[in-house]
């Protein structure tokens, strides 16, 4: 059987998601038979999502992120394509 390993490049906008973002980065992490990085633009939160990303991004080489202006979702995403 092959045992050829992906990379793969995921991108990710976040906007006050506390709730959720500890279970989605376990989930994109917990991925099995690719190498993932992951590139994260917060949008402006006012909640824990920051330090959560921070402390993601400590545990976690192939995690990185920015905090930007507030400017909704499609905007958010397509500045991280310019990354």
């Amino acid at each position: 059987m092959d045992k050829t390993t992906y990379s793969v490049l995921v991108l990710m906008s976040t906007y006050q998601g506390e709730a959720y973002l500890r279970e989605q980065l376990d989930s994109i992490l917990a991925q099995q038979g690719v190498e993932v990085s992951l590139l994260v633009r917060d949008d402006g939160s006012k909640d824990a999502t920051c330090r959560i990303l921070q402390d993601y991004a400590d545990k976690y080489p192939c995690i990185r992120y920015y905090i930007g202006e507030n400017v909704g979702f499609i905007r958010s995403f397509s500045d991280l394509m310019k990354d």
